[in-house]
């Protein structure tokens, strides 16, 4: 969606929206900036935040991680796909999800993240 469509202002709508939220969702997370880019061809954010933990067993009693921020709102890690960071993620794309619904859309699967193949299966593919 081109960001001077109506498409593009109800994007921002959204993400405007799912910003607001997520400064005051996640517990552990510090969230120091954030930026709605409407100057490219499709509206997205960025959100810069810092990573803590509190009662930490190990030097400072309040220091950064974002291992032990992830644990701390219930991702524990499994296998090497199912990170506490990938399971976040996940995560995070349902609370847009949920927020895009209250507006009426419904979020299309792609399925165009592809996992990454080795050199000679690339050219395998390409030839």
């Amino acid at each position: 969606m081109n960001v001077q469509s109506n498409e593009g202002q109800f994007a921002k709508d959204i993400l405007c929206k799912f910003m607001e939220q997520f400064q005051i969702r996640p517990p552990n997370l510090f969230v120091f900036s954030n930026h709605l880019h409407m100057d490219e061809q499709t509206p997205h954010i960025h959100i810069d935040f810092v990573p803590f933990i509190r009662n930490s067993k190990r030097g400072l009693d309040t220091r950064v991680s974002l291992k032990g921020a992830l644990s701390e709102q219930g991702f524990k890690g499994g296998t090497r796909a199912m990170t506490e960071w990938n399971q976040w993620i996940e995560a995070e794309k349902q609370e847009l999800s949920k927020v895009m619904g209250w507006h009426g859309i419904q979020w299309k699967q792609l399925g165009t993240h592809n996992k990454h193949l080795s050199v000679l299966d690339f050219e395998k593919r390409e030839r």
